[in-house]
């Protein structure tokens, strides 16, 4: 089950583009960064047009959702394809209407299903059509008591082994927490495991903590049940600006390359990241959106 009831505190809608690509880590296994959410760069791309002419996903309590847009001053209804865990797709409309000034790039907007009818409250990430595939996606909890035990231990390994920085050295040999964790295949059976997880440090004064999102795929040459980083990227602050990341939905890019999409919080905004599979082993981030420092609470 997908936790927003922190995440999607903005109701409104926001206009989409690249940020800077974060700096892989000298140190850490290939894909892993530093989570620094923030503006697009001057200069960078504004959009992929790959991912297509919207990326929209819900905000909490059934109002408006997220949108970033290729098409920024557009207001004309936009078709979409609502993804969620599931292995199908619902075809949908999104509806935007004017800007709000509060917020540079806030919009809001109504999506729909098919007909005037409301989108179901399950949907977590709104695509053009035909852009991309869904794979289902199990999460821990529909797993057999052992088999998530095993699953939590391989992944609190994998995160314990992710080199430090400076910016772990005050949660240096806290114990690791899983969140969450979510499970899919690809097409030739390769299990991808998705997890978040995180170390606190209780001070009473100033309480911090650390998320880790990592994706993780089988490693044939450590044994049978071992997994590999192929992925991963950290973000810290105070406990209560910190929230992690959101699996929103795992996909193929037109049929080619896998992705997922996952949503983060953290103290300078909220951002969507579509992560995708370059090479067996091996997941980039593609696209992140600009972060909106205005949606906190």
């Amino acid at each position: 089950m997908i936790r927003r009831a922190t995440l999607f505190v903005c109701s409104m809608l926001a206009a989409g583009c690249d940020s800077p690509k974060h700096p892989a880590s000298a140190k850490g296994p290939p894909g892993t960064v530093a989570f620094a959410p923030g503006p697009a760069a001057s200069g960078t791309k504004s959009w992929d047009d790959d991912i297509g002419a919207v990326v929209a996903t819900p905000a909490i309590d059934g109002v408006a959702p997220l949108f970033f847009s290729r098409d920024t001053a557009g207001s004309a209804d936009l078709d979409v394809e609502l993804f969620n865990h599931d292995d199908r797709v619902l075809p949908g409309k999104l509806h935007p209407v004017d800007a709000e000034r509060a917020c540079g790039f806030r919009r809001h907007a109504l999506v729909t299903s098919s007909g005037a009818n409301p989108a179901p409250n399950n949907w977590s990430l709104a695509l053009s059509p035909g852009i991309a595939a869904p794979f289902g996606i199990d999460g821990i909890g529909e797993l057999l008591p052992r088999d998530s035990a095993k699953l939590v231990a391989r992944i609190s390994r994998l995160v314990s082994a992710i080199p430090e920085d400076s910016a772990s050295a005050q949660f240096r040999g806290l114990p690791v927490v899983v969140r969450d964790a979510w499970r899919f295949k690809l097409a030739d059976s390769t299990a991808i495991v998705v997890a978040v997880a995180m170390r606190s440090l209780n001070v009473e004064s100033n309480p911090r903590a650390q998320f880790f999102t990592m994706i993780a795929e089988p490693d044939s040459s450590a044994g049978a049940d071992a997994l590999r980083n192929a992925f991963s990227e950290s973000q810290s602050g105070p406990e209560d600006r910190v929230e992690g990341a959101d699996l929103l939905a795992a996909f193929r890019l037109k049929g080619t390359r896998p992705a997922v999409a996952l949503a983060l919080a953290g103290s300078s905004g909220l951002q969507v990241e579509i992560v995708e599979r370059t090479s067996p082993g091996v997941w980039k981030i593609r696209w992140s959106s600009a972060s909106l420092p205005c949606a906190q609470p």
